[in-house]
């Protein structure tokens, strides 16, 4: 199992904080307002689907392959609308 970094704005935190993305998840508030999220995963299809919602307001630290899978999405989501 690999566990997820995720770092969610200040804007965010207030929404996020009241979630439960997993029984086991650790968070924690940060001194410049974010919110420090960390998830474990074993598949990274729903987890992704779940940071994808949060669109700008979230970023995946640490785990360069989820941060690819993400910027990936994103930059074809994008590409919809060009």
């Amino acid at each position: 199992m690999k566990w997820a970094t995720l770092l969610f704005t200040a804007e965010a935190a207030q929404w996020v904080a009241n979630e439960e993305w997993h029984p086991q998840q650790k968070a924690r508030h940060l001194a410049d307002g974010r919110y420090e999220l960390q998830v474990p995963y074993a598949d990274a299809t729903e987890l992704v689907m779940d940071i994808l919602r949060h669109g700008d307001s979230v970023q995946v630290s640490g785990d360069k392959t989820l941060a690819a899978a993400i910027a990936q999405r994103l930059r074809s989501a994008a590409a919809q609308y060009a």
